[in-house]
């Protein structure tokens, strides 16, 4: 496989970048303009989910599809996969959103959460909750006219349509899931997250490219150790990332009683004792720092940081081994081996 330097990479990344947040910034203005006019006093409202949208955010997912895109084609992303990238972003926007309320999370990207700025906004915990759903509404009612006016010849629109919806119905199952506790969370982790961090942006790049079937499913084997390892970092990071790192509270998945992997490895490997210790902190959202501190010593103890660790090697190099493969293009296998490590590397 061609290799791409650090710089290289960063330089791609960059231009990713830069265009899809000056489509961001052209979409967002135009909605603004019609909240304005129809109804100004839900400007709130839109100010508080657009504020989400560029508040940080790593623009993977348009790099995944930018990527792909070369890796089906060989040629450089247009305008269709910068306005699909700019799409991915305000999906993420409105998924955050509700999924932040759903949470109880106060802190989302190092400011106060959507549904938290809401109530202050409003003066009220319940008007706060109820605008912040509908300013996730809000941003898939754009999400699907955004992905509606795409100018692309008629079979690649309808693979597009097609992907988009179907990625987005499986984030929606996979987040029920998580809400309901499902114990298969591996499967739920697919569904929530996988879809549309790894799977879908690498589908919707062959759709709009119009690449072939076996390109497709190449990607497509590529995704799921991606996706997956993604998840687990984000455990890790969700456990034992900083707040300065991540954007939001440390230890917030175990106040939450999040069942991640970490969890699952240490109430196996931990004695009677000592897991009845960390069963008793977990999903406490008034757990002291000090009690989170000792949850975290206790994930140590049981090896868990050290055993997620080993899985998220061995699927980065079951991704890495997916990409070996003459149904892609050699620079776009070089691009998205290049994010492998910027994904599952990550400090945030």
């Amino acid at each position: 496989m061609l290799r791409l330097d650090e710089a290289a990479l960063d330089g791609f990344l960059q231009d990713v970048r830069a265009g899809v947040d000056g489509r961001l910034r052209e979409v967002l203005a135009e909605a603004r303009a019609f909240t304005a006019e129809v109804a100004p006093e839900t400007l709130p409202m839109f100010d508080a989910a657009a504020g989400l949208t560029f508040r940080g955010g790593k623009r993977l997912r348009p790099a995944l599809l930018a990527a792909a895109v070369r890796a089906v084609s060989g040629g450089p992303p247009d305008d269709a996969v910068t306005e699909l990238g700019a799409v991915l972003e305000l999906l993420q926007t409105y998924l955050l959103v509700h999924d932040d309320w759903m949470d109880g999370d106060p802190v989302r990207r190092g400011a106060p959460s959507v549904h938290v700025e809401l109530a202050h906004a409003y003066g009220d915990d319940g008007l706060g909750a109820s605008a912040a759903v509908l300013a996730g509404d809000l941003m898939s009612a754009l999400v699907h006219e955004r992905v509606a006016a795409l100018d692309l010849p008629t079979e690649r629109r309808r693979a597009v349509l097609a992907t988009f919806a179907r990625m987005e119905r499986e984030v929606i199952l996979g987040q029920c899931l998580d809400v309901t506790r499902c114990a298969d969370t591996e499967r739920m982790h697919q569904l929530k997250t996988g879809s549309y961090t790894v799977r879908g942006p690498l589908a919707l790049g062959v759709a709009v490219a119009g690449g072939s079937v076996a390109a497709g499913a190449a990607l497509d084997a590529f995704a799921t150790p991606l996706g997956a390892a993604f998840q687990l970092r984000d455990d890790v990071l969700g456990a034992f990332g900083s707040e300065a790192e991540t954007g939001k509270p440390v230890g917030g998945d175990l106040r939450e009683g999040k069942r991640t992997a970490l969890v699952t490895h240490a109430l196996a490997a931990l004695d009677a004792d000592r897991g009845r210790e960390l069963e008793g902190i977990l999903g406490r959202r008034d757990a002291t720092d000090a009690e989170v501190a000792r949850a975290r010593d206790l994930l140590e103890l049981a090896g868990a940081r050290e055993a997620v660790e080993a899985r998220i090697a061995e699927h980065r190099a079951a991704a890495l081994e997916a990409l070996a493969t003459p149904a892609l293009r050699d620079h776009g296998r070089s691009l998205l081996a290049g994010l492998v490590g910027r994904i599952t590397e990550r400090r945030r």
